[in-house]
C-alpha cells in the first residue's frame, strides 16, 4: 500500500477524491452556511484531477491495474455521490422524498454507467462513449449551479425542472446513446473553423457575462449533442435504406418488352 501511496498518478486521483469530499462538505452547510457556488466550483477542480491522473500515468509509466479500480472508485464520489448531494442541496430537497428520489436516480445512474464502463474496458481509446459519461454529468451539475449562484439568486424558485435534469443526466448516462471522444476529433477545415468560432463566443460570453454561463454552455453543448447526433444519424441511416430498397425494387423489375 506504501507503494500504491507513493505513485504519482495516485496522488492527482486522490485530489479528486478531496475534491468530492469538500464539495458535499459546503453544499451540507457542515461548518455554517452552505456554498453551493464553491462547492460546485469542487466538483469542477476535480474533473482537471480527473484529466491529469490518466496523463502523468502515462508519462511516468506507472500506470497499474491499482490505479485504474481507485480512478473508478473516485469518480463515483466526485462525480456521483457529490452532484447528487449538492442537487439536493440545492434545488430539490423542497420536494422531499421526491427529491430524495431524484437524487438518488442520479447517483445510482452513475453507479451502473461506471460498472458497464468497467466491464466493458479492453485497455484502448474508444472513438464513441456508450451513454454520457458521469464527469460530464457531474460536470453539467457543477456548471448548473454555479451559473445559478452567480447570478445572484439564493433559492431555486422552480425545483421541478432540477428534478427533470437530475433524471434526463442519469438516462443519459445508461443509456446507449454514443457521445464523441477527443479520439473521434478528426476534424476537416470547416470543423475546424466552426470549432475556433464556438471558442471564441464561449470566451465571449465568459468575457461579457460570467465564466460560469460559458462553462453550461459548454457541457449543456455537449450532451445535447449525443442525442442530436444519434437522431441525424438514424435519418441518414434510413435514408440510406431506402435508397438501397428502392434500387432493388428497381432491378428487379422485368424489363419492358419492346416490338
Amino acid at each position: 500500500m506504501i507503494r500504491h501511496f507513493c505513485n504519482p498518478p495516485n496522488w492527482f486521483t486522490s485530489a479528486g477524491i478531496f475534491c468530492g469530499l469538500y464539495s458535499i462538505v459546503l453544499a451540507t452547510g457542515v461548518q455554517g452556511e452552505p456554498n453551493f457556488y464553491k462547492a460546485a466550483m469542487m466538483v469542477l477542480f476535480a474533473t482537471v484531477f480527473d484529466m491529469l491522473d490518466g496523463r502523468v500515468a502515462r508519462i511516468t509509466g506507472r500506470g497499474s491495474d491499482f490505479g485504474i479500480q481507485l480512478d473508478s472508485l473516485a469518480d463515483m464520489i466526485s462525480f456521483g455521490v457529490a452532484p447528487a448531494v449538492l442537487l439536493y442541496a440545492w434545488g430539490i430537497h423542497s420536494l422531499g422524498s421526491l427529491g430524495l428520489v431524484g437524487a438518488f436516480a442520479f447517483v445510482l445512474c452513475g453507479a451502473f454507467r461506471l460498472a458497464r464502463f468497467n466491464c466493458q474496458a479492453d485497455g484502448g481509446k474508444p472513438t464513441y462513449s456508450e451513454g454520457l459519461t458521469i464527469t460530464m454529468a457531474g460536470g453539467t451539475v457543477a456548471a448548473a449551479v454555479m451559473a445559478h449562484a452567480a447570478a445572484g439568486r439564493l433559492s431555486v424558485e422552480h425545483p421541478w425542472n432540477v428534478w427533470c435534469l437530475a433524471l434526463v443526466l442519469g438516462f443519459l448516462m445508461v443509456s446507449s446513446i454514443p457521445y464523441r471522444t477527443p479520439k473521434s476529433l478528426r476534424m476537416s477545415r470547416n470543423m475546424t473553423i466552426v470549432t475556433a468560432l464556438f471558442c471564441a463566443s464561449l470566451l465571449l460570453v465568459a468575457m461579457q457575462y460570467r465564466v460560469s454561463t460559458a462553462f453550461i454552455v459548454l457541457l449543456g453543448s455537449y450532451v445535447v449533442s449525443g442525442p442530436l447526433e444519434a437522431i441525424v444519424r438514424r435519418k441518414r441511416v434510413t435514408i440510406i435504406d431506402d435508397e438501397d430498397w428502392s434500387l432493388d425494387e428497381m432491378a428487379s423489375e422485368e424489363p419492358i418488352r419492346r416490338d
